[in-house]
C-alpha cells in the first residue's frame, strides 16, 4: 500500500473568511499564506501555523450553521498540545483574550480543552499523553 505521510490541510467553513483568519492568527498564531478573492470579497484564506499545520478557511455560511458546536456538540478541529500543563497555559491565554472555552478535562484520548471559535465552531486543544480508548 502507498504511504500517507500525514495530514495536509483541513478546510473549515466561515461566514466571513477574513474575520475567521484574523481570529486564528490572534488566538493560535497562524499566518495567512494565500488569499482567494471572487469579485468583491475574499472567499478563502489559507493559513499556516509555525508547526506546519495548514487550515483553509472557506466562506460557506450554510455549512457553518450545520457545524456549530451548539448544534452538533462536537468539535471540527483538534490541535495537539504537549501535556496537561500546556492546557492550563492555554486556559489562561484564552481567558485573557476573552475567548469562550471549557476547563481542561480528561477526554477519551488524553486530556482536552474545547474552544468556541469563529461562528461558534468547536475547536479542541488535545494532549496525546495517556492515549487509550478509556476515558470519561
Amino acid at each position: 500500500m502507498p504511504h500517507i505521510l500525514g495530514l495536509h490541510h483541513v478546510t473549515l467553513p466561515a461566514t466571513d473568511a477574513i474575520r475567521s483568519s484574523d481570529w486564528f492568527e490572534l488566538v493560535f498564531g497562524f499566518s495567512s499564506v494565500l488569499i482567494k478573492e471572487e469579485e468583491d470579497r475574499v472567499t478563502m484564506v489559507t493559513m499556516e501555523h509555525p508547526t506546519g499545520a495548514v487550515v483553509h478557511i472557506h466562506e460557506a455560511p450554510e455549512i457553518v450553521a450545520a457545524w456549530r458546536m451548539s448544534t452538533t456538540g462536537t468539535t471540527v478541529l483538534g490541535l495537539s498540545v504537549a501535556d496537561e500543563s500546556a492546557l492550563v497555559m492555554w486556559e489562561a491565554r484564552l481567558t485573557q483574550l476573552g475567548i469562550e472555552h471549557s476547563r481542561p478535562h480528561q477526554a477519551h484520548l488524553g486530556h482536552a480543552l474545547e474552544v468556541i471559535g469563529p461562528d461558534g465552531l468547536g475547536i479542541q486543544l488535545h494532549t496525546r499523553e495517556d492515549v487509550s480508548g478509556d476515558g470519561p
